[in-house]
Formats: C-alpha cells, structure tokens, sequence
C-alpha cells in the first residue's frame, strides 16, 4: 500500500542512496516470509540503484545483480528522457511530448544501443539464467518520470520471472498507476504530488561511476560469502 504526500510534507531528506536504502528494507522485510532466499533476487537499475540495491539485499540476505537500461534524451535536453530502452528489443518513447522525426529517433537508438551493451556486459547483467522463475526486487534510487524503470519492467517480465516486486524510495503520484500494472507489487517509502527531481530528497545524491558499480556489487558479493560461511 503506499501514501501520497507532498513536497511540503518532506523536509528532511534521506542522508544519500544506502540510508534510503535501509529504510525501503524495512519494508520488504514484512515480505521476507513469502520470498524464499533461494529463488529471490534485488535486481537494481545502474547506477543509482545500486547502492540502495545492496542494502535491500544485505537486509533479505539475497543476491544482488544488475539490470541496464538507457534513457533516450535530445541533445539539445538531455536532461529530460524522452523515451528508454532495455534489453531484449525493448523500446519506449513518451506520446506526451512533441514526435521526434525518424531518422533522430534512430540516431538516438544507435548510440543508446551500444552503451546498453557495453553496461550489461560490464556489469554482468543477471545474467538471463539466473533471473528466470525467480522473484525479482527491482530497486531503483526514485521515480520522477518512469521511463526508464518502465523499460526495465518489460524487460525483466520478458524473462518469465514467478514475481516480480518494485521497491523504491521516492516516486510521483501519478506513476502509481501504470507502474503497477507492470509489476505484481509495487512498494515506495514516499509517494510525491508534483515529483520534480529525485535528487531533492538526499542530501548527497552524487553521480556514480562504473568503478562505484563494480565495488558495490563486490560487496554484495562479500556479504553473502560470509553469510556462507558462518551457516
């Protein structure tokens, strides 16, 4: 179930991603029951996911992985998405802005296409075996216009998953609905009228690099080594 609020109700931000992470765990702890660890997965959305991502899997005692996606943007504003991709064909473009001609729309492919593949092969995306019959967490840092995490739902629902649960901190209100219609929960801390920009509502919202992916999703791995080997 989730509770609208305003941006005037929220002043105090989370710390950054992991603080926001910990509380979205205390949420889907109440799930933990019904989620065996051995067929569940946190599959988190490079970058900014990642870190919010391996608290929610520390805290379930599950693995963690990664799951691409890229928002397609003009050059001319590449700060606002106007369409994403994901793996396995997966193409959206948002009907509420202007069309965007052929030929622009298939340059912004070409280029999004290679570095979508370059991330899952970088960052060893599921892979596809691992992720198939399980129940999948996907966990993203917040949702301002739900593009991208759209994609990756498709995407992801593509590979046959037995439940398929998005869990973020922080989303717009009018998102609600058709997130969930691609998912078969969906779980937020905070639901926002007039979602403006995610990074509002962390005090450190700093870009990650690669290198931050890669040890991120090392120490998950640490984690569960040692979980290993103290059963």
């Amino acid at each position: 179930m989730v509770r609208e609020e305003t941006t005037k109700q929220l002043r105090v931000p989370w710390r950054d991603r992991r603080e926001a992470g910990q509380e979205l765990s205390e949420k889907l702890l109440a799930l933990r029951e019904g989620l065996l660890r051995s067929n569940t997965m946190v599959v988190a959305l490079p970058r900014g996911g990642v870190p919010v991502g391996l608290e929610v899997a520390q805290a379930l005692q599950v693995p963690l992985t990664t799951w691409s996606v890229r928002k397609l943007a003009r050059p001319q504003a590449p700060e606002v998405a106007v369409g994403a991709i994901a793996a396995g064909g997966i193409e959206l473009w948002d009907s509420n802005r202007e069309a965007i001609p052929i030929q622009e729309r298939r340059q912004l492919l070409e280029k999004e296409h290679q570095e979508l593949n370059r991330r899952r092969r970088y960052f060893q995306d599921g892979p596809i075996e691992r992720l198939k019959s399980k129940n999948l967490i996907v966990v993203d840092d917040g949702i301002a216009t739900g593009l991208t995490v759209a994609a990756a739902l498709h995407s992801l629902r593509g590979l046959k998953p037995n439940k398929l649960i998005l869990a973020i901190p922080v989303v717009d209100q009018e998102l609600i609905a058709p997130l969930q219609g691609l998912c078969d929960q969906l779980i937020a801390i905070r639901v926002i009228s007039n979602l403006h920009a995610v990074g509002e509502y962390f005090e450190n919202f700093d870009q990650l690099n690669d290198a931050d992916v890669i040890s991120l999703l090392e120490e998950a791995k640490r984690s569960i080594h040692s979980r290993v080997r103290q059963q």
